[in-house]
């Protein structure tokens, strides 16, 4: 890697290379039982016992230890933040003061904030603008016409056929049939059943369909 005018003529040189994150030990000064002399010692594996939760924090602690022993390895301390105040720094007297105050002869904010603190599209919205109010009652109208519309639009079968429910329903009233509505009821009757024959023709093909 050497070259001519390179300046640094040192045989051996230090290089940053990746390592894994599983290779990483941590070095703990310890004291051998029946030696004085401490040493800092490798530690391979440690596990985490006395679970407790802090309250003040709301976070979860625990103690480690050195894998098969009762060594406790003590957390390191921490250095207490020191907060340096600045002169662009706001008081908190201007925090804490209420600088708002709602009122109901005006809304909290524009009209046009609405769509971007809310899905405008949401399927659980509850309040809508007139004119999509507007155009959802137009679909209804729209959608009962064509309803109504079906209804108006029978085949001679279904007015005999509604014809004839009428009569029943009359003669489901116990009164007397009188010789004319007997023989408007034949009509029906024979009128209906000449409709029947007329398109079991027509679906078997012995008859072409009238255009």
């Amino acid at each position: 890697m050497i070259v001519d005018n390179d300046a640094d003529k040192r045989p051996f040189r230090s290089m940053e290379q990746p390592v894994d994150i599983n290779t990483i030990r941590l070095v703990y000064p310890l004291q051998k039982p029946g030696e004085e002399e401490v040493r800092d010692v490798i530690i391979k594996d440690i596990v985490g016992r006395n679970q407790k939760l802090n309250r003040q924090t709301g976070k979860r602690e625990h103690s480690r230890f050195i894998a098969g022993t009762r060594i406790e390895l003590p957390w390191p301390a921490l250095e207490e933040e020191v907060h340096k105040d600045y002169p662009v720094d706001t008081l908190r007297l201007d925090v804490e003061a209420k600088t708002f105050i709602p009122t109901l002869m005006r809304p909290p904010f524009p009209s046009s904030v609405i769509d971007e603190l809310r899905n405008k599209f949401s399927a659980f919205r509850t309040r809508h603008d007139p004119e999509y109010v507007e155009a959802k009652m137009q679909e209804e109208r729209e959608k009962e016409a064509k309803k109504q519309q079906i209804h108006e639009m029978r085949t001679p079968l279904n007015e005999i056929n509604r014809t004839e429910r009428r009569l029943k329903k009359k003669m489901n009233k116990k009164q007397n049939l009188t010789p004319e509505m007997l023989e408007k009821l034949g009509a029906l009757m024979a009128r209906k059943k000449e409709l029947h024959e007329e398109v079991t023709k027509v679906q078997q093909g012995l008859v072409p369909a009238l255009a």
